[in-house]
């Protein structure tokens, strides 16, 4: 089996992280992968955030949580405060991926799954988290953007922990039922 294949195979969404910064070479390599991301007409319609700063990632994921506070979802808090105080699990850095206006979902998507397969290639973990959201539909959401320096016009996309894994997770069970072949 090839490595990209195993990469994809052996992928699981991280949720605890430890405290060790990421290298410059591992920074530098999530950056390259960020920006070889695909994307319809080669529009390149995101921009890539990458947070390391502990102060803006709590930042962000407060105004999540006050968001789904004031929303009374008591479901989301429920879960999230059973697994870890932060929305993040206390990664190293965390990518926000903005898009720009009228740019399709899916674009982030592509991206944030080119940077999990790239941080699972360097030994580290990640978790895609879109419930981060939130935290931009919020009256924090405009100084939010700004604090990340999205581009004028640009929206919250998806966001992608990532760090040093301070757990091991199995990937997730496959279903060959949902796949069908014809022809």
């Amino acid at each position: 089996m090839n490595e990209t294949i195993r990469t994809i195979l052996e992928r699981a969404s991280i949720r605890g992280f430890t405290a060790t910064p990421l290298t410059q070479d591992e920074r530098d390599l999530l950056v390259r992968a960020a920006l070889a991301t695909p994307s319809g007409m080669d529009a390149q319609p995101w921009h890539f955030t990458f947070v390391a700063d502990q102060t803006t990632i709590a930042a962000v994921s407060e105004a999540a949580l006050d968001t789904f506070r004031r929303a009374g979802n008591q479901t989301v808090l429920d879960r999230m405060a059973a697994r870890h105080p932060s929305l993040f699990y206390g990664a190293a850095v965390v990518v926000f991926i903005s898009l720009a206006p009228g740019a399709s979902s899916i674009e982030a998507g592509i991206a944030a799954q080119n940077l999990a397969l790239a941080a699972r290639s360097l030994g580290l973990g990640s978790c895609i988290i879109g419930l981060a959201g939130a935290a931009f539909s919020g009256p924090d959401g405009p100084a939010l953007s700004e604090r990340l320096d999205f581009p004028e016009g640009y929206v919250f996309g998806i966001s992608v922990a990532i760090g040093h894994p301070a757990v091991d997770k199995a990937p997730h069970a496959s279903d060959p039922a949902k796949v069908t072949w014809i022809g």
